[in-house]
């Protein structure tokens, strides 16, 4: 029996094919994000579709990314792919056309695979240009409130605001002085006159 991580394999053929594999799993763990999702589900999608694992210690490392994805709120059960579990590589079947059956089913498993793939690809792209339409769209509209604030602001100098309230209320603080002053004044001229009166009836 041969060991590689944590199995053991019958043939020195299936003891090579799992230590490449194991040797892939820690290449892509060197040059792979593994915390941002969406790489994650395009990596994950790839492998299954171009079928780079074969063993256990492959399936193992496809289920940590499957668990993984699982996690993810945003990315939809159907966009992860199931991993497929095939027959042992070695393993044949003894008539011809059942042998020919088999792999006409591969074929077609593959197929539908790459078209599931295709298919939420062009979806996902599709959501995102709507998602940037409305952006732009409400991008533009708030851009053009603000200028018509700013127009609004600048237009209305007669109107109190928060630019020229100060102002404001200095001219008509100084307004009601004036007219303060002025009655005071007109007061002081009656007064005067009353006393002018009073003197000259005194007489």
């Amino acid at each position: 029996m041969y060991k590689v991580d944590r199995y053991e394999f019958e043939t020195k053929e299936q003891a090579k094919i799992a230590l490449r594999e194991e040797e892939q799993i820690r290449y892509i763990k060197s040059q792979t994000m593994m915390k941002d999702p969406d790489m994650v589900l395009n990596l994950y999608n790839k492998l299954i579709l171009k079928e780079v694992f074969v063993t256990p210690v492959g399936i193992g490392f496809l289920r940590e990314l499957q668990d993984y994805l699982n996690t993810i709120p945003y990315i939809k059960n159907e966009d992860i792919l199931p991993i497929p579990v095939y027959r042992p590589q070695l393993v044949t079947e003894e008539n011809e056309k059942e042998e020919a059956a088999v792999q006409k089913k591969v074929e077609q498993r593959r197929r539908r695979k790459e078209n599931v793939v295709r298919k939420a690809s062009r979806k996902k792209n599709r959501d995102y240009r709507k998602l940037f339409h409305i952006s732009t769209f409400l991008a533009v509209v708030f851009a053009l409130v603000i200028v018509g604030m700013f127009a609004i602001t600048c237009l209305s100098t007669n109107n109190v605001n928060i630019i020229n309230y100060e102002n404001e209320i200095i001219n008509r603080y100084e307004t009601w002085e004036k007219q303060l002053d002025e009655k005071e004044e007109q007061l002081r001229q009656r007064e005067e006159r009353l006393e002018k009166q009073e003197a000259v009836q005194n007489e």
